[in-house]
């Protein structure tokens, strides 16, 4: 089939797990090019965490919830909002592979032929890539930059009673949602807030609990804070308003994989372009890839003349943009 023939966007997926971001948060580019891999209706994805012992604890002790042990993606509309059982049902053809670190990945089709063997075996190096970039992400925000694309706030009170929301905070409230697999709730924060909001309330009773914190999200990294927004004295704390202020924010290997979209390199062009942008030089590339002095200069080279630079500095001020510390 004409998919085998497609190594640069194979090459593409391969170099998008290899970048340290997390699954979660590279899940809906990836599923793109899954779609042109193996051809199909509708992409679902359902991550499963351990949730630490520490985490259950602490919710028994401070009365919070703790995050969500399980994320979810799916990249059609028609199928985003049901249920996994329903979805499975409502579909002609159904495609699936367990993930050893947890979760599955599906593939639904409607309509067309089923699914075959070679599409299992495709499906197969997929998840592969898929477990790679599991075992190999970074933790949320750790020591990586990125672009921050939007900025939002909430005013909440002590209890997680939503005050004021802004659109674009309405926005990012709804993809946390949809990853946790829950309803829309406009009147009360979700879990990530919550603990947010109980690391201002608790402040002094627990000083190392610092009222911030990074969760990947499907296509960035949302990064949070938060601070009260009005005075009182503290033994009327309940009536105390709290400021969440969110940003989401594309991490940085993501923001350069998707400008090499931009042109057209072979699959070992598009790697170095990668690694140089990522690393800041040729010196990046050459610690990561196997590659004699000779192919690393020719690749280089190509590499210039696709984006329309000279050097090292042009490509760089093209791949990585002004950026916001994560």
């Amino acid at each position: 089939m004409s998919r085998k023939k497609n190594s640069r966007q194979w090459a593409r997926l391969r170099i998008l797990c290899a970048g340290g971001t997390h699954l979660m948060t590279i899940i809906p580019d990836a599923l793109e090019l899954v779609r042109e891999l193996i051809p199909n209706s509708a992409s679902q994805l359902f991550l499963r965490t351990p949730r630490p012992a520490e985490a259950l604890v602490e919710a028994n002790v401070l009365g919070v919830l703790p995050p969500p042990n399980g994320y979810f993606y799916g990249d059609s509309a028609s199928f985003a909002m049901i249920s996994p059982a329903e979805a499975r049902a409502r579909a002609a053809h159904v495609l699936e592979v367990r993930l050893a670190s947890g979760g599955a990945l599906t593939l639904l089709r409607n309509d067309g032929p089923a699914f075959d063997a070679d599409d299992a075996e495709d499906l197969g190096r997929v998840a592969n890539y898929f477990e790679h970039a599991l075992r190999n992400a970074d933790e949320p925000g750790a020591g990586l930059s990125g672009v921050v694309e939007d900025e939002a706030m909430l005013l909440a009170t002590t209890d997680g009673d939503i005050l004021f929301l802004s659109d674009s905070a309405s926005a990012l409230l709804g993809l946390l949602a949809s990853q946790e697999q829950q309803d829309v709730d406009r009147r009360h924060l979700p879990p990530f807030c919550l603990r947010l909001v109980e690391s201002v309330v608790h402040g002094e009773r627990y000083p190392w609990r610092l009222p911030a914190g990074t969760l990947d999200i499907a296509g960035g990294v949302l990064e949070a804070r938060a601070q009260w927004m009005s005075a009182g004295a503290h033994d009327a704390i309940h009536g105390r308003t709290v400021g969440i202020f969110l940003k989401y924010v594309v991490p940085m290997p993501l923001r350069i994989w998707r400008a090499l979209g931009s042109v057209e390199l072979s699959p070992q062009q598009m790697e170095v372009a990668f690694w140089m942008g990522l690393g800041g030089g040729r010196e990046a590339a050459r610690s990561r890839m196997d590659v004699s002095d000779a192919v690393l200069r020719d690749c280089v080279k190509a590499v210039y003349e696709k984006f329309g630079c000279t050097s090292e500095a042009g490509l760089l001020a093209i791949l990585r943009p002004v950026v916001s510390r994560m």
